[in-house]
């Protein structure tokens, strides 16, 4: 019969010819007493479907995490291509959805960027008043985007750079 050492951390095969056998179970390893119960842990996985339930859903909100992180600035480089290569319809497409994207947001209170409130408007502002079109106003806004997805992963960079200096996220 296989019983598990807890101090040793082994599996053994005992003999047994009586029912007191069972009450003095030594291990020949260590010597110490090993209970008459003590089975080896299971490290099987539960085979009925929902690790791979939770796996499943684990990616898919790792693959649409990934998009919204990656959106804006997906967007705002397609937007500044257009602009430099005068692709106008492009330009303005991709402005007016980010843009959308930004005001359901907003409105749905689920806005990370909410110095854009403020940030925005000066863009369009400042690219309208430089490049006297609103062509230029487009081109601000897309480069509010670009400008705060790219502080941002600074920011974070310096903060885990910083973290990681004094030992936090250990070795």
């Amino acid at each position: 019969m296989k019983r598990y050492c807890t101090n040793c951390q082994k599996e053994f095969d005992f003999t047994i010819k009586s029912m007191d056998d069972m009450n003095s179970l030594v291990c020949p390893v260590c010597g110490s007493k090993v209970d008459k119960d003590s089975r080896a842990p299971e490290l099987k996985k539960v085979s009925d479907g929902t690790d791979k339930t939770v796996d499943a859903i684990g990616k898919t909100l790792s693959c649409l995490m990934t998009l919204n992180y990656m959106f804006y600035i997906s967007i705002s480089i397609v937007a500044v291509v257009a602009y430099y290569f005068n692709l106008d319809k492009l330009l303005y497409t991709m402005t007016g959805i980010s843009l959308g994207m930004f005001l359901i947001q907003l409105f749905s209170r689920s806005l990370g960027f909410r110095s854009g409130i403020i940030f925005l408007p000066l863009g369009a502002a400042a690219g309208y008043y430089l490049l006297k079109s609103p062509r230029g106003a487009c081109f601000g806004i897309a480069i509010v985007f670009i400008l705060r997805h790219l502080i941002r992963d600074i920011i974070l960079t310096i903060i885990i750079k910083i973290l990681d200096l004094f030992g936090v996220f250990g070795e």
